[in-house]
């Protein structure tokens, strides 16, 4: 919850995003399969190991620019839809930030 703290109060490292932003998003396109704390306790994703974004397993690897590129551009073997296009540069980065929030990592995936 600290990491989460960080992200409301803008002083995470190399946080730009807007957390209202990314609170919105995460409610409206985020939340229905990775649940409202990010730990993936939804019927959607039950046998999704991925799913859970607060245990630090990374599919993706856990940087900013693969998370980045992993929101934008989805993953087509999986049920992670793309979406650049949907969400705004700026929405996207702050979904980015929340993730790694969420996991409590910090730049280059380390553990906090």
């Amino acid at each position: 919850m600290i990491a989460v703290a960080l992200i409301a109060t803008g002083t995470s490292s190399g946080c730009t995003a807007d957390p209202d932003s990314a609170a919105r998003v995460w409610k409206r396109r985020c939340a229905a399969c990775h649940g409202p704390d990010g730990a993936g306790r939804t019927r959607f994703a039950e046998g999704r190991p991925f799913a859970d974004l607060t245990d630090g397993k990374w599919k993706h690897g856990p940087d900013r620019e693969s998370l980045r590129r992993l929101v934008a551009e989805g993953d087509p073997t999986s049920t992670m839809p793309p979406f650049a296009g949907t969400l705004s540069p700026g929405e996207i980065d702050a979904i980015v930030e929340w993730t790694l929030a969420l996991a409590g990592r910090t730049e280059g995936g380390s553990a906090r």
